[in-house]
């Protein structure tokens, strides 16, 4: 994330509250997807009535977490590619850096149009796989159909799973930045708390 933010917890904090930004106050029902244990839920929580958020995941270890941090709102096990709901059902979904590991971010980008609402938001931060870069490609568990290498490309995706007036904010500078410090800096943090350990 940019504008300074060197921490992970602070970053994601401010991620989350960017990403809702785009969701309407009045929003009475709000889906996020692969919600992990919680913590973006947990964070909607400060601007939404608890129980009008409900997270969903394919871990149910990650689940039981989630229902600690966001003891009134709801969760369920389920697929992002498979959303159990009715149609037009939310006025958001919001998903937090999942959508690249999804089988395919295409299904879920169609599921999301169809659970919202007219009118509803889709929300979200993902991973583009650039091209020279490469950061993806190595990544087993990135499925070839999410190796999107441009936003152009992500546009007419959205595009052609229903959505209109796509609104794509590239911050691949500031996240790449942020991301490199921190990946440098993370061998001495560890060293300092005694992680590291020595085998002969």
């Amino acid at each position: 994330m940019g504008g300074g933010r060197d921490q992970p917890a602070e970053a994601s904090e401010a991620l989350v509250d960017r990403l809702a930004a785009a969701i309407p106050e009045d929003a009475e029902r709000i889906l996020d997807v692969a919600c992990g244990m919680g913590a973006s839920t947990a964070r909607l929580a400060g601007r939404y009535p608890a129980e009008a958020l409900t997270g969903v995941n394919i871990s149910e270890a990650q689940l039981g977490e989630a229902r600690k941090r966001a003891r009134d709102s709801t969760f369920l096990r389920m697929d992002a590619t498979h959303l159990e709901f009715p149609d037009e059902h939310f006025d958001a979904v919001i998903c937090v850096e999942a959508a690249f590991h999804f089988d395919t971010r295409d299904t879920f980008l169609r599921e999301a149009w169809r659970v919202l609402k007219r009118g509803g938001t889709l929300t979200l931060s993902d991973i583009l796989a650039r091209r020279g870069a490469g950061p993806l490609a190595p990544l087993t568990h990135v499925p070839k159909a999410n190796l999107v290498h441009d936003v152009a490309e992500y546009r007419r995706r959205m595009t052609a799973a229903g959505f209109t007036a796509v609104t794509i904010d590239d911050r691949t500078d500031d996240c790449l930045g942020g991301f490199r410090r921190n990946l440098t800096r993370w061998p001495r943090r560890n060293g300092r708390a005694g992680a590291w350990t020595s085998r002969r």
